[in-house]
Protein backbone atom coordinates (compact mmCIF):
# COMPACT_ATOMS: atom_id res chain seq x y z
CA UNK A 1 0.00 0.00 0.00
CA UNK A 2 1.33 3.43 -1.23
CA UNK A 3 1.15 6.38 1.31
CA UNK A 4 1.80 9.95 0.33
CA UNK A 5 3.12 12.67 2.96
CA UNK A 6 3.36 16.45 1.76
CA UNK A 7 6.31 17.68 3.26
CA UNK A 8 5.21 21.00 1.49
CA UNK A 9 2.45 22.15 -1.15
CA UNK A 10 4.72 21.78 -3.89
CA UNK A 11 6.64 18.49 -2.64
CA UNK A 12 4.58 15.41 -2.09
CA UNK A 13 6.87 12.01 -1.03
CA UNK A 14 5.51 8.40 -1.79
CA UNK A 15 5.93 6.22 0.83
CA UNK A 16 5.16 2.56 2.44
CA UNK A 17 4.54 0.98 5.76
CA UNK A 18 6.59 -2.24 5.94
CA UNK A 19 5.94 -4.03 8.91
CA UNK A 20 7.06 -7.59 10.43
CA UNK A 21 4.57 -9.51 9.71
CA UNK A 22 2.64 -7.73 7.19
CA UNK A 23 -0.39 -7.66 9.22
CA UNK A 24 0.78 -5.63 11.49
CA UNK A 25 0.13 -1.99 9.69
CA UNK A 26 -3.59 -2.83 10.78
CA UNK A 27 -3.24 -3.67 14.66
CA UNK A 28 -3.72 -0.95 17.14
CA UNK A 29 -1.37 -2.62 19.46
CA UNK A 30 1.73 -2.50 17.00
CA UNK A 31 4.21 -0.14 18.11
CA UNK A 32 5.07 1.53 14.67
CA UNK A 33 8.68 1.59 14.29
CA UNK A 34 10.89 4.63 12.08
CA UNK A 35 12.30 1.68 10.14
CA UNK A 36 8.66 0.44 9.08
CA UNK A 37 8.54 4.10 6.92
CA UNK A 38 10.55 2.79 3.66
CA UNK A 39 10.52 5.95 1.04
CA UNK A 40 9.29 5.21 -3.00
CA UNK A 41 11.32 8.24 -4.19
CA UNK A 42 15.26 8.71 -3.94
CA UNK A 43 16.68 11.26 -1.81
CA UNK A 44 20.26 11.51 -0.31
CA UNK A 45 20.61 9.61 2.88
CA UNK A 46 20.51 12.83 5.59
CA UNK A 47 17.33 14.11 3.68
CA UNK A 48 15.84 10.82 3.53
CA UNK A 49 16.39 10.13 7.11
CA UNK A 50 14.66 13.51 8.04
CA UNK A 51 12.03 12.87 6.00
CA UNK A 52 11.17 9.48 7.58
CA UNK A 53 11.59 10.89 10.73
CA UNK A 54 8.94 13.90 9.57
CA UNK A 55 6.84 10.83 8.66
CA UNK A 56 6.95 8.67 11.55
CA UNK A 57 6.30 12.14 14.06
CA UNK A 58 3.25 12.36 11.83
CA UNK A 59 1.77 9.13 12.00
CA UNK A 60 2.24 8.70 16.00
CA UNK A 61 0.80 11.97 16.45
CA UNK A 62 -2.29 11.59 14.40
CA UNK A 63 -2.74 8.20 15.92
CA UNK A 64 -2.73 9.77 19.26
CA UNK A 65 -5.68 11.95 18.12
CA UNK A 66 -7.39 9.28 17.18
CA UNK A 67 -7.55 7.13 20.12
Amino acid sequence: MQFIYARTAAELIRYTLITDPPEAMYWSTYRLKKSDVKLLDKFDRSTAANIKQEIFDDIIKTESIVS
